[in-house]
């Protein structure tokens, strides 16, 4: 019992939330918590908000990784306020993006991604963009694309820019590490 006061102490003054903490909802309104994917590897991917032959280029790379890798790894997608997900937009962005991914990708709920939101920043992004939270990077997700890759213990261990294309050798080189 003690030892459990003290750890539960030292994880809230040192500030140690893991990526099995965060809990987020889901563009179809369900609560999920990370812990779910606990011993899996993840892939969480900013989404564009934008229809575009390009955008749906990437989307459709996406699905096909999640499908390839589905025993290896869950991939998380999310559209960011910041890029224009609204509240307005949500059911067409949603339909959009069930047309061309199906249910090995997870989607999250509208959320702010970028450390310019401050306090309005969701806090799985804040824990993936802030080095002080996740202990090896910190690169914001400042546009769409970006790739955070965390191991299946929880690690952040690599992050892509958008220009690195989903099915592209480096993106399947990091799922294999």
């Amino acid at each position: 019992m003690i030892i459990s006061v003290i750890s539960v102490w030292l994880g809230l003054f040192f500030g140690s939330t893991g990526i099995y903490d965060f809990s987020f909802e889901t563009i179809e309104g369900q609560t999920k918590s990370m812990s779910l994917y606990q011993g899996k590897k993840i892939l969480v991917v900013t989404l564009p908000v934008q229809q575009t032959a390009s955008s749906d280029s990437m989307l459709f790379s996406l699905d096909t990784l999640a499908k390839n890798n589905s025993a290896l790894i869950q991939v998380i997608a999310v559209p960011s306020k910041e890029d224009g997900f609204t509240e307005s937009n949500k059911a067409a962005l949603r339909q959009w993006y069930r047309s061309k991914l199906g249910n090995e990708v997870v989607i999250m709920d509208g959320v702010y991604t970028r450390k310019s939101a401050g306090t309005n920043q969701h806090a799985l992004f804040r824990w993936l963009t802030h080095e002080v939270e996740n202990e090896h990077f910190d690169l914001d997700a400042n546009a769409p694309g970006f790739k955070y890759f965390i191991s299946s213990q929880g690690e952040l261990y690599g992050v892509l820019s958008p220009t690195t294309r989903i099915w592209g050798l480096s993106v399947q080189q990091t799922i294999r590490l």
